[in-house]
């Protein structure tokens, strides 16, 4: 009896695993090998840990993924799968209303999915440059040659990628330039964010306040829209509105406390108002998510001069204990 009501179970578990096809779900060969699956299954796990779902929603999806993963990893539970899957994509069966569903549910993942803003390495720039750096004749030739050079891009994509490349390397006139080309050939939240940054760099503080709040109007979620958010943090910063500054990157955080580019915007903020404790507990989160070590170092270093200015004994102690601990890994 126990027999059979262990082989009623399995068969069910295999039923419910073929009502969607995992070789598709996880993006591997009907003939993929351990390495590949497990390879196929973390991946998949990372994608949906940074897929806007309901936290029930998040779990069935993981627990899929997990018994997935377990059942393709063992050649005779494999074997009984294929050959369910086999039958339910045989063309004289008609599709059920749960495949449809699974492939409706799907493609709203899928949507969601695209909807997403990703940081890039553009975004560890969180200082403003010169409020008046463009104000130069040669800077306004510089930046008139940049944008006939930025003209010749079609690929609204392929501009914003250009503008995010010149950012990381310091260029900010020619990012300025492609980022106005981008954002010019297709509005998204990302050009927006991209426009913004772009127009800190080169001390427009009030035309990147524009820009990324229209940002965080078009994808509003902290989830899909993260980097846009921590980047209206970075401006209100530089425009001098504290209060505003650390209340937005405080909720970036509030929703995801592994968010470093969210945390080192904060120790900015923090540094400037000297609050030396929360300070270096930001500056310390950021460096523990592996964001820009030697920055977040730096940082502390800044802080450390400022609490010993202030004759702040106990506060240069505990930052200076922090550059230990990061020190040392």
């Amino acid at each position: 009896m126990a027999d059979d009501d262990a082989r009623a179970r399995r068969g069910r578990f295999l039923r419910e695993l073929a009502q969607r096809d995992l070789y598709a779900w996880f993006g591997i060969p009907r003939d993929a090998g351990p390495d590949a699956i497990r390879a196929a299954a973390e991946a998949k796990r990372r994608q949906l840990a940074g897929t806007p779902m309901s936290q029930k929603a998040r779990a069935i999806e993981k627990a899929y993924c997990d018994q997935g993963e377990k059942a393709l990893l063992r050649p005779d539970v494999r074997r009984e799968y294929d050959a369910l899957l086999g039958a339910a994509t045989s063309p004289a069966r008609a599709t059920t209303s749960a495949q449809r569903a699974v492939l409706e549910r799907e493609e709203r993942l899928r949507a969601a999915r695209e909807r997403i803003e990703h940081y890039g390495e553009d975004d560890a720039r969180m200082a403003p440059g010169p409020a008046m750096l463009l104000a130069g004749d040669d800077a306004q030739a510089e930046l008139a040659a940049e944008r006939r050079a930025a003209a010749a891009v079609s690929d609204p994509r392929e501009a914003l990628a250009a503008a995010r490349r010149a950012r990381a390397e310091g260029a900010t006139i020619r990012a300025l330039a492609l980022a106005e080309r981008a954002h010019a050939l297709r509005v998204t939240a990302g050009s927006l964010t991209t426009l913004g940054a772009a127009r800190r760099d080169v001390g427009d503080l009030a035309g990147s306040e524009t820009a990324l709040r229209e940002s965080a109007r078009m994808l509003p979620t902290v989830r899909e829209n993260a980097p846009g958010l921590v980047a209206l943090a970075a401006t209100l910063r530089a425009r001098g509105d504290l209060a505003g500054a650390e209340q937005t990157a405080l909720r970036v955080i509030e929703e995801d406390e592994e968010d470093a580019h969210a945390w080192r915007a904060l120790a900015l903020v923090l540094t400037d108002r000297g609050e030396t404790v929360r300070a270096g507990d930001a500056w310390e989160r950021s460096a523990g998510l592996g964001l820009d070590v030697p920055g977040a170092l730096a940082g502390l270093q800044v802080l450390r001069k400022d609490a010993l200015a202030r004759n702040d004994q106990l506060g240069a102690a505990d930052v200076e204990s922090r550059i230990a601990r990061i020190r040392r890994g």
